[in-house]
This record gives C-alpha cells, structure tokens and sequence, in this order.
C-alpha cells in the first residue's frame, strides 16, 4: 500500500458511498446466520470506516491490515484488531494473511480503493484469490473507473487533472475500467459474482465549472453524454465495487496484447423466413459472381420452421465451396423483425456490415464498390445506388420465379442527409455501415420498432460518423406487389413508427455532414422567397376582397335601385290601369247622362225646370260634364234620376217600355 502526504482517506461511512455498497453486497451475498468468530479481512483498511458495520451488520468479527499508522491506531482505539503491513510479493502477502488468520476461519476479505496503488497489485491478488479459496472466502474489491465522462470529455478536448485524492488520485499506479478490473480479477483467479457500483453524476473530476464539457446546457456535453451513454453504463460510475469467488486463474497478458485483428472487408446480414428459396437461390447466385471476395454471409432465420430451416440448408450446401466456407446460419426464434439485424450484427466480423435481404439483387461489383469508396472514406457510412424493380412470383412447370412489372427506377444518387429527416431514400442493399459503431458505440437497431428500423438506424449513424456517397448502380431493390412489407403493417402503425423516429432526432443535437449548412440556407432562402411570394399574393388578395366588397356594395346599391325602378313602373302600371278603368267608366256614365239629358221625357219635362232657370240656374248640357270625375259623374247622374221632373215622367217611360217603342 502507498502513503499520500497530502489526503490521509478518512472518509466517513455513509449507505449511498463505497463503504455502504460494500456492506449492500456481502449481506445481500453471505450467510450472515453463520457460527460467531468468522473473521473479515479488510485489507488497506485506512481508518475503518466498514469495521463497525461488518461486526453489526454482516456479523463478522473485523480485521483491519494497513501501511497507515494513524488509521491502525484509530481502529485499534476503536476496539478492534488490527495489524501493519507493507504488501510487497505474491509469498510474501500471502504468508501474513495466513498468519494473521492462523487457525481462525475466514469468511470474507474486502479490499476498498486500494488495489489501483499496488504497483503489484496483481501478484496481491493472486496472494487474495489463494487465501479465500483455502477458506471458501468471497472477495469484494472497489476500484475508481477510469471511463467516468468527466474524466472522458475533458481529455477528449485535451485535458487531464491529476489531485490529492479522487479519481485521477495522483499516487495511482494502474487505472481500472470494469473490462480491464475483470480481466486482472480472472489472472489472479477471481471471477466477479455480484456488482454494485457507485454512481455519481459528478464527480470529483467535475472542474472546472466554466468547461463547455461540464455545463449541462452546453450542446457538445449534451451530444457527449448521448453518445458516451450509448456505449456501456460506465458513464456515471465513481467506484467499481464487486464481490468475486475464486475460480482457475486464467493465462496470458491482462493488458491488450493484440491492437487489431485481420478482419474480412464486409459482413453481410441476411434476414430470411424462409418463404422464397428461389430468391435466396438467386440471391447466392449473384454472391458467387462477386468481384470482390473478401466478405462473410450471416443469414439470419427468422422463426424458422423445420421444412424452411431444412430449405435454407440445402441452398447453402449447394454454394461453391469458397462462398460455403463464408457463410453461416443463425436461427433465431424470437422478437420481432429488428431483433435478427442485432442478433447478426453482433456476429458480424468485418470492417463493414451490410444488409442484405434474401429477396433483392446484388450486381457484380456490388462488394467492390463500397471496398473502393471506403479507401478515402475509411470509418463513414457507405452508400451506393440501388435500382427500384417491382415484381411478382410466377410459377413455371412447379417451379417459383420472379418477373419485373415495368421499369426500373434508380434512388437518389447521392445521401441527402436533409432530405431523409422526412424518410428513407436509401434501401438496405445501398448500405454499409462501419463496425464501430455497432461494436464500439453499442448503437443498436431499435427493437421498439416494428418498421422503418433501418432508416432509424441509417440516420442515427450518418450523424455520427458521416455519410460517403457513390453514384453507382450496384444492386436491384425488389418490391413485391403482393406481401410486401407495406401490406403487412397498417397506416397507422408507419405513421407512429415515422413519428417516434424523428421524435428521437429532434431529442438530441446531431451532428451534420459537411455541406448540409449550404443546403439549409438554400433551403431558408427558397423558404423565404416562397413567404416573400405568399405574402405579395396575400396583399393581392386583400385588395381583391376589397374590390369584391366595393362590387358586392355597387351590387347591393344597383339591387336597390331596380327594385325601386321596378317598384316605381308597377305603381305606373296600377295608375294606367285605375285611370283607364275610370275612363271608361267616365265614358259609360257620360253617355247615361247622354241618354238622360237627350231623351224625350227629360225633353218634354223642361218646363218643370224653368222656375230654376229663371232664378240663374242653368240647364243640364251634356259639355258640362266632360271633365267631371267618376264620382261627380255619378253624383250628376244621382240628381238627374232623382229630379222631380224626371220622377214626374216615369208613367210615360213605363208605357213605352209596355209597347216596346225607344224609350222616351
């Protein structure tokens, strides 16, 4: 163990820090029932901050081994064993914990941020893993992770800060990811059990506060922290702390030995249920006249009946021998359709892997293509182009085949990163993706999905690693009119999938590919030219509805006066009508009057009107009554009827009526 002049690791106990996991994980892990006098070994105890936990809680009588006096001595104060000691050798460690324990047993040994001082922290180990095997002991180790993102994005942007104590503890000798912990832990022969971890969003790492990287609404620490957290679950350990068994130590380095391992070009993943041998036959046919071999083929069977499992066999057997020996089966028997793409995907070897499905068509130079693109494009998203063929099954002589339904129409020639935020221009047969972020980044297909995951996963990628385009034709991209995948799935379930899609690209910063800003302020330019137009159509409009309204007005105000016109000629008419209709009642009446004033009684009654005439009265004349009004007519005739000399004639008019003669 080493000293540190300048922290002496007095930390106090607490349930949610190393020393509360440590005590979670050996009850949860020993029978804590056992007879009394178990020991517990804890070695670079420090100050103890466990001792009084391991005798209350686990029910283990506690035994501190340490270099540091002033932590022995407050043990020791404390009530409980203690001894000193300095860990030099794989013997010599081993020979003092036997004589520490001497006939005692021993049931569990703890050793807390400890083993990252050890410059022969391996030969400790292997002294640790003897020791609990002897005795059945299990082992619990805690060390710092390495892989905390505070240390991660500061030294990604050229930052390392070494300190008193922490992290990047200055008196560290090795530093621990949980990969690097296992691999020693199984050297010395120990293999981890049970794990629980201390996890803190920030760390002691977490300075300075003014660092881009550290401010949470920075966009680079939110694109970081998406893309670190894709990874492992690392991200936000403080300490590994594990309980591990003994087991057969296992041989070699436990450092990398190997940097890289010669790898195919391309692996290619093949989904397949089995259902058109004869496409997966031509499929492999088209693999056979390849340019380029340096490639595997993952087909991936997808619930699988027997029959079909057989089926898929026997086109495999019937491969040269050269593309047999590359190509395997995968039966897989559950979830849904994204599920076999991870399954294959994880067994992928090469530099790249591509989908290709059993039903589409590969041309010769379709593996060299993304060979030669990836020489200046090493680590993008490859892409090439693929023809759009529709197509049936036909049946000859009992025998399935595939005819093409029109023409062919080519993709687009080049990846628009843009234009696939909306949907997918690039079908699985124009891709292939580079392993890393599979199998370094862990990005997976979303088995959420249950269509569009490969586009889900094309723009996922592309806006980490960048998409390199070739405007060749390398392959015909099938689509069947009958059970294609469209069919299969209701509009709504596109519609949801679509949605969730690009919901998870909005969520997050992403990163673009050059060129795209020159798109986007394309793109805003024409947005606003067709604004600028909407607008000017829009004030044209307004003037229009204007005018509409002045005319609906003039109309109204038109309207109005026909109305009046029309009213006016109707009240013409009814007067023309009423002053004919008096005129000829004026007529009628006249010539009644006419009748009256020429007839012989009125005649021979003149005499009787005399009196009248002689005191100024005058004798009725027919001229008199020419413009004289209905009524007065009326009136007149009314007087003449009921004169006394036209009375006094009566007796004459009704003879003459009597012998029929002119009236008189």
């Amino acid at each position: 163990m080493i000293t540190n002049a300048f922290n002496e690791y007095k930390n106090e106990y607490a349930f949610d820090n190393v020393y509360g996991h440590l005590i979670e994980i050996l009850k949860r892990n020993l029978d804590i029932s056992t007879e009394s006098g178990v020991v517990h070994l804890d070695i670079g105890c420090g100050y103890g901050a466990i001792a009084e936990h391991i005798t209350g809680e686990v029910g283990r009588v506690y035994v501190g081994i340490d270099a540091n006096k002033s932590g022995l001595k407050s043990l020791k104060d404390r009530g409980f064993e203690t001894h000193e000691h300095f860990l030099e050798s794989q013997e010599d460690a081993l020979s003092f914990f036997e004589r520490v324990i001497g006939d005692r047993k021993l049931g569990s040994i703890s050793m807390l941020d400890t083993l990252e001082h050890l410059p022969n922290g391996l030969s400790i180990l292997k002294a640790i893993a003897t020791l609990a095997s002897k005795h059945s002991a299990m082992v619990a180790i805690s060390v710092p992770n390495i892989q905390h993102r505070d240390i991660g994005f500061k030294l990604a942007l050229g930052s390392i800060a070494y300190t008193d104590a922490g992290l990047l503890d200055h008196t560290h000798v090795m530093m621990y990811d949980y990969d690097h912990l296992d691999r020693v832990l199984r050297h010395a022969g120990l293999r981890i059990c049970d794990q629980n971890h201390v996890r803190v969003n920030h760390s002691d790492q977490f300075f300075p506060r003014d660092h881009p990287v550290l401010q949470n609404a920075t966009t680079i620490r939110t694109f970081l922290k998406y893309v670190r957290a894709n990874v492992n679950d690392q991200d936000q350990i403080n300490q590994f702390v594990v309980a591990a068994l003994p087991c057969e130590p296992i041989t070699g380095p436990t450092f990398e030995a190997v940097r890289d391992v010669d790898r195919p070009f391309l692996s290619i993943v093949t989904r397949t249920q089995g259902k058109r041998i004869h496409t997966l036959v031509e499929y492999f046919t088209c693999l056979a006249g390849q340019v380029c071999r340096d490639f595997e083929v993952f087909v991936v069977g997808h619930r699988l009946s027997l029959e079909r499992q057989i089926a898929i066999e026997q086109v495999i057997e019937d491969l040269p021998l050269w593309l047999r020996d590359k190509t395997k089966l995968i039966r897989v028997d559950h979830g849904n359709r994204t599920h076999p793409l991870n399954v294959g995907f994880a067994q992928a070897n090469g530099r790249y892997i591509a989908i290709h499905d059993d039903d589409d068509i590969p041309m010769g130079h379709w593996v060299d293509s993304f060979r030669k693109l990836a020489i200046e494009n090493d680590g993008a998203l490859l892409r090439c182009v693929s023809s759009l063929q529709h197509v049936e099954t036909v049946s000859l002589r009992g025998r399935d085949g595939v005819r093409s339904i029109g023409k062919t129409s080519p993709f687009p020639s080049e990846f628009d990163f843009i234009q696939h935020l909306s949907g997918n221009y690039s079908p699985n047969n124009t891709l292939a993706f580079p392993r890393g972020v599979f199998h370094h980044l862990n990005m997976r297909f979303d088995e959420n999905l249950t269509t569009t995951e490969d586009w889900d996963y094309i723009m996922r990628v592309a806006s980490v690693v960048g998409v390199a385009s070739s405007p060749e034709i390398t392959g015909t991209y099938q689509w069947w009119e009958k059970g294609n995948s469209l069919a299969m799935h209701t509009d709504n379930e596109w519609a949801l999938n679509k949605a969730w899609i690009q919901e998870k690209l909005d969520a997050r910063p992403i990163l673009i590919p050059a060129g795209t800003v020159r798109k986007i302020l394309s793109l805003w330019e024409h947005a606003n030219n067709v604004a600028t137009q909407l607008d000017a159509v829009s004030h044209r409009n307004a003037i229009i509805e204007g005018q509409l309204g002045a005319m609906s007005q003039y109309d109204i105000d038109v309207q109005a006066q026909m109305k009046a016109i029309s009213d006016h000629a109707n009240f013409l008419k009814s007067e023309i009508d009423r002053n004919r209709n008096e005129a000829v009642d004026q007529q009628y009446l006249l010539r009644e009057i006419g009748d009256i004033i020429d007839s012989t009684s009125w005649k021979l009654s003149a005499p009787m009107r005399w009196p009248k005439r002689i005191v100024g009265a005058r004798s009725s004349r027919l001229t008199d009554h020419l413009g004289s009004s209905v009524q007065q007519l009326q009136e007149t005739k009314r007087r003449l009827l009921s004169s006394r000399s036209w009375r006094a004639t009566r007796p004459m008019r009704a003879v003459a009526r009597l012998f029929k003669v002119h009236p008189i």
